[in-house]
Order: C-alpha cells, then structure tokens, then sequence
C-alpha cells in the first residue's frame, strides 16, 4: 500500500493493489494522515465492502449468475442482521440527526420490535451475543425471521438509509430465485461468494481494540447499543496508515507491509 499526503496532512491518499481469485483489484481512498481511531474509518470501510461486492458480483456474472436483489425487494430486511459496535454507535447518530416527525416513527419502530422480540422470548437472548454459540445462531435467526419484524429503516420495501447502511446489509446479494428470499432455507437461498468480508474483520478487529465490547449487535437493538456505550471511550487512536495497514491485513491474512 502506498500513501500520498494531501489537504495539509489531513488526508492521505491510499493506493492499494490487491489480486483476489486471480484478478487484480486496485483501491485509491482517502484516509486519516494522523491519529485516529476505528469508527473513524467506517467512510473508508463502506468503501472497500462495495470495491470487494462488485468485484463478487463481476465473479458471479462471469459464471452465468445473475443477482436477483433489487429495489422493493425488502425480504432481507426482516433477517437478524449482526453489526458491530461502531456501526451500531453510528446508527444511534443517525437517528438522533433526523428531523420530526420521522424520529418519532423510526424510535417507535424500534420499540415495537423489542416488544415483539420479548413476547417471542429472543429479546434477551440477543442483549447477550456473547453467550450465543456458533451452532445457535442460525436456529436464532430462523426465530427471529418467523417474527417478521421489518428493520425499522426499511421504508416501501427499500433501505431508507441506503448510505449508512451496515457492512453485513452491503455484503449480502442473493443470485437465487427473489421468490425464495420470502421462505428461505440453505438449500434455497444461494447468496453471491464474496471474496473478502470486511463486515466480518470489522467486528473482530473491534473486539480485540475494545475487549468489553460484544462480538455482534443485532441491528435491532442498534439504538439499545449506541445508549449503552454513550460517554465510553474507544481504544486510544493510532495513525491513521497504520490502522488502515492493519486492516489490510486483517483482509488478506499476511502483513500488508510498509510499502
């Protein structure tokens, strides 16, 4: 990775060059040239999550696949959705910047769904991911699904923070029938490979910078999350190329090198 300072030092310019499944993908972002910390980076983050789903997308069309998400088609926006602690801390702002009426309306939203979520007997099991194993989640989120619980931003069926929304939501393409996504099952939902997951490396990074954090938040209870960590501190910030470094190699699996 080679950077180019701009803007006084402020940013820097991020070049990266990766092959992936035999391709070459190149990468020119913007980053923080001094100190910062992760939830900082999540403009950068959304940046390489749609790089790696387009070049995902590419992979599956070359294949004969084509994608059969569209505008309308909201059936994934009732699944249990796992985000991380920064996104979630994100969302809570995004709420709190929306004007009124509609603030009201997605808060009301939220409450509903966590009155539904307790008389479903899931919602405290989801305040405590942690304790949650691997060999329960997919039975916990059948559960949830059941419920039908719409993310309170979906609005006539699309995403009404298309912009904000989380990694995991922008990672997730179906090339199965759309038909399917509304009763779905592993043998009938057929979701497009994506070659890195940055959603994945994002929550396990975090973590490890912020061990009292939990490995997951269900976008759900984004709000319940965002309130809990108000006034806490993230871990002390680090310079910005070697944060995005770290991630680069949190991404690749080896030492993404100093040059």
């Amino acid at each position: 990775m080679t950077t180019h300072a701009e803007d006084a030092g402020e940013l820097l310019n991020a070049t990266a060059e990766l092959t992936i499944a035999g391709r070459k993908i190149r990468l020119d972002m913007p980053v923080p040239a001094g100190p910062t910390r992760l939830s900082n980076l999540l403009p950068f983050l959304r940046y390489l999550t749609d790089r790696f789903v387009d070049f995902s997308v590419e992979n599956a069309q070359a294949e004969g696949l084509a994608v059969s998400c569209k505008k309308g088609c909201g059936a994934c926006c009732r699944q249990l959705v796992p985000i991380s602690a920064i996104e979630a801390r994100r969302l809570g702002e995004v709420v709190d910047q929306m004007p009124e009426p509609r603030k009201s309306t997605i808060l009301a939203r939220f409450e509903e769904a966590r009155r539904r979520l307790q008389a479903a007997g899931l919602l405290e099991k989801l305040r405590e991911p942690n304790r949650i194993g691997d060999d329960e989640v997919d039975p916990i989120g059948l559960a949830y699904f059941q419920q039908g619980i719409a993310c309170p931003f979906l609005e006539d069926e699309s995403c009404s923070i298309y912009e904000e929304r989380p990694l995991a939501c922008r990672e997730y393409l179906v090339v199965s029938s759309a038909e399917n996504c509304a009763r779905p099952t592993v043998d009938s939902i057929k979701p497009v490979p994506i070659v890195v997951r940055v959603a994945k490396t994002l929550r396990a990074l975090n973590v490890e910078k912020n061990p009292s954090t939990p490995r997951w938040v269900a976008l759900i209870l984004a709000l319940e999350q965002a309130e809990a960590d108000a006034g806490l501190d993230e871990a002390p910030p680090q310079p910005g190329p070697a944060l995005v470094r770290e991630i680069f190699s949190r991404l690749s699996g080896r030492d993404a090198g100093n040059g």
